[in-house]
């Protein structure tokens, strides 16, 4: 509790804070302590015509800014070469050709050297044969043969020659196919006529070799390298990269060293190496942010002040010509303005702005505790009076040369707004703030005077509104007091000749305040989750989903409420309680029997009870259920705080005396009344009180009712009883009703049963009468 007490404290003191400086800042902002007898401004006419006294040069702001602005446009981006991205490109071209390689490796290793012996007769002469072309590969360490070469030997000894032939057998590569299909899954984005013509370049190459001719493929990997490099070291930005990836493969470029293939293959292979560079080519210039933005503001500082200059008796401005900003700054430099002369003070304008909201503070915490109580309160509190501030200033806004405009203070519109989110004596309490305000802010006497009574005019026109009717006809008749007020105030502090359109303005100014409440009231109460009239005019209204469900679901218990709502409306009257709150409480304080309607006596009609057959223990459990229940369903309708108390202490902490009488029958004496009563709470506010009191009164009449004909005395002591019952079981422990409103109360509920309870005379022949009354 002390911690909770803390952060409460805590709360208001930050709270009046807020509001102490939002408030003096709403009636200081745009105010001066000096005036100026002329008023020049730039955009608007000049009052009269502005020599120059001396010679000034003033700079031309917006034109140095437009120079300065061309001359960043005319500097073009810097963009710096990505080495990173020139080397992943040649890379990926690398990669393709290693991967083509590898799926043209032969499948299976070769044989060793085949030597297959020959004899011919030949001359005696002797004749050695070498092949064209050498391999450069090294020779193994157990043989001379040289692979990928074939070498012939021929000796010729008398007439008989022994020819010897050693030959290198190279295995052949994969299938044509099965190295296409490879290379396509590895490089998915090349066209299938790229790799097949690479694949068939390669796979000549072992027919050249063997041939004894140098191999192409390296030529190919050695070309598409170098158009790759030529496009790079130009470089490509992101926005020409696809535009030259078009180009090289609308145009392949010729190939110099391939020049030697086929035409057919030659033009299919210069179309494959385009295709491949295309494909592998990235943008490597990258936009530099940092050097382009140098640049330009290099060039943007280059730009001079471009300055206009006045001589000495050249007219700066004439008279009736719209100022512009170097005409003014000329004027402000050379001081052609009159000295500006002292006011009042700002900071003690600020000092009582502090002052009233500590006033107003002290007056809540000291006669509205159940206010100050609630942080949430104090700061709607802090909002009302930060508003009046704002609302102070209207009329040094609209009344510049009609003194009557000044009557559009809305001064009223916070007499509706506290009244009925707090009480009348709040609403009360924000005539001083507004009124001190209007004071400060406008020095009219004759407008203090009008906001004093406009903020207290609507108080008790809607503290006690019980219909939206009422609230409706509380604007208007406010309106109608504006006008007199209005019209007299200004008959005396500004003559007989402003009073007719000053009773016009304040009617309007009546009619908006009072328009505005209503639109402003719904917000402000779901901000801060205050239950105000209007809240509860709609809970009312017989239309609320809430209700209809009570009465399709559980029709006698939508009886009930209703007249528990009319006698807890009448008894609320008796004692100035709030009506409203009081017949919300009634019609919703029964909200939970829908969950289970027939196990209440209201909704038995033509069954039997449910009870007669439950041990007491359980039908007290499923009575106290309708509570809990309740306050589910009032969460799901979104019923307000103040609502859903009533549901939760119409039967307190009760007991249960049928079901407890029915548990000693049974038991003996051995039986804990605690177990046979609610687990509500005891009524704290006079409304709570009423629900209780009107909801047992009502039931006990109408089990009187249906065994004998009640009268006036006997339902003066039902009453008595039922009260006197309340009382002594302590269940007003927690409540602030008084001994003269309990009689008030008493009276008001007899008044009421007797009203819906009198006799009425027989009607012959009409069913089920026997002399006695029809009810």
């Amino acid at each position: 509790m002390r911690v909770a007490a803390r952060l409460s404290g805590v709360a208001r003191a930050v709270i009046l804070g807020t509001t102490i400086v939002f408030t003096a800042l709403v009636l200081v902002v745009n105010r001066t302590n000096e005036v100026e007898p002329i008023a020049l401004s730039q955009g608007q006419p000049a009052p009269q015509t502005f020599v120059a006294t001396d010679r000034v040069s003033v700079v031309d702001q917006q034109a140095t800014e437009a120079a300065r602005a061309a001359e960043r446009l005319g500097v073009d981006e810097v963009y710096t070469e990505d080495a990173q991205t020139t080397e992943a490109v040649l890379e990926s071209i690398q990669d393709f050709f290693a991967n083509a390689e590898a799926a043209a490796e032969p499948l299976e290793v070769p044989d060793d050297d085949v030597v297959v012996p020959t004899t011919t007769t030949t001359s005696t002469t002797t004749t050695t044969t070498l092949p064209e072309e050498t391999s450069t590969t090294e020779p193994s360490s157990d043989t001379s043969t040289t692979e990928a070469t074939t070498t012939s030997e021929e000796t010729t000894t008398s007439s008989t020659t022994t020819s010897t032939t050693t030959t290198t057998t190279i295995a052949p590569p994969p299938p044509r196919e099965l190295q296409i299909a490879e290379l396509r899954e590895m490089h998915p984005l090349l066209r299938t006529e790229t790799i097949e013509a690479m694949v068939d370049v390669r796979n000549d190459d072992v027919d050249r070799v063997a041939e004894g001719e140098q191999p192409v493929f390296s030529f190919v990997e050695d070309e598409a390298l170098t158009l790759a490099l030529d496009l790079l070291d130009a470089g490509i930005r992101s926005t020409e990269l696809e535009a030259v990836r078009s180009g090289l493969v609308t145009n392949p470029r010729s190939l110099i060293l391939l020049r030697d293939l086929p035409e057919e293959q030659r033009t299919a292979v210069e179309a494959a190496v385009a295709d491949l560079v295309a494909v592998s080519l990235q943008a490597n210039e990258v936009k530099d942010e940092a050097e382009t933005e140098a640049a330009r503001q290099a060039a943007a500082e280059g730009v001079p002040d471009v300055t206009v200059v006045f001589l000495p008796g050249e007219a700066i401005v004439r008279a009736g010509d719209v100022v512009d900003p170097v005409e003014l700054q000329a004027v402000l430099e050379l001081g052609l303005l009159e000295p500006e002369e002292g006011g009042p003070s700002l900071r003690a304008l600020a000092v009582v702005a502090t002052l009233m909201v500590l006033l107003g503070a002290f007056f809540v915490w000291r006669i509205g505790k159940e206010h100050w109580r609630h942080p949430k309160l104090v700061g709607l509190f802090g909002v009302l009076v930060v508003l009046a501030a704002l609302a102070a200033r209207v009329p040094e806004l609209v009344a510049r040369d009609r003194v009557e405009l000044g009557f559009l203070l809305p001064a009223a519109l916070f007499g509706y707004l506290a009244a009925n989110l707090f009480d009348a004596r709040m609403a009360v309490l924000m005539a001083v703030p507004v009124t001190t305000f209007t004071a400060l802010a406008t020095g009219d006497v004759g407008l203090v005077v009008y906001a004093a009574g406009a903020s207290l005019a609507p108080i008790p026109l809607v503290s006690a509104v019980s219909s939206r009717a009422q609230l409706n006809a509380a604007v208007v008749l406010s309106a109608f007091i504006h006008a007199p007020l209005a019209a007299a105030v200004a008959w005396y502090f500004n003559g007989s000749d402003t009073v007719v359109l000053s009773a016009v303005v304040g009617a309007a100014s009546g009619l908006v305040s009072g328009v505005a409440a209503l639109g402003v009231l719904p917000f402000l109460a779901s901000l801060f989750g205050i239950t105000t009239a209007q809240t509860l005019l709609d809970l009312t209204d017989r239309n609320h989903p809430a209700l209809r469900r009570i009465e399709e679901e559980a029709p006698g218990t939508f009886n009930h409420s209703i007249m528990v709502g009319n006698l807890a409306g009448r008894a609320a009257r008796g004692i100035g309680a709030d009506v409203l709150l009081a017949q919300a409480m009634a019609y919703y304080h029964d909200l939970g029997k829908v969950t289970a309607p027939q196990f209440f006596v209201e909704n038995q009609f033509g069954v039997s009870n449910p009870h007669d057959r439950l041990p007491p223990e359980e039908s007290a459990r499923l009575i106290r259920s309708h509570v809990s229940e309740g306050l589910r369903l009032a969460r799901e309708f979104r019923l307000p705080p103040d609502v859903a108390q009533g549901i939760y202490t119409h039967h307190g902490t009760s007991l249960m005396r049928f079901f407890y009488h029915k548990a000693l029958d049974l038991y003996g004496d051995d039986v804990n009344p605690a177990d046979y009563r609610h687990r509500g709470r005891k009524p704290q506010s006079k409304e709570m009180v009423i629900v209780m009191f009107s909801d047992a009164c009502e039931a006990a009449a109408r089990a009187m009712v249906q065994h004998e004909d009640p009268t006036s005395e006997s339902l003066r002591t039902l009453v008595e009883q039922v009260i006197t019952e309340k009382v002594e079981d302590g269940q007003l422990e927690e409540s602030d009703v008084t001994f003269g409103e309990l009689t008030r109360i008493k009276e008001a509920l007899v008044d009421a049963l007797i009203g819906y309870y009198h006799t009425r005379i027989p009607y012959p022949g009409f069913p089920g009468t026997t002399g006695g009354s029809v009810r």
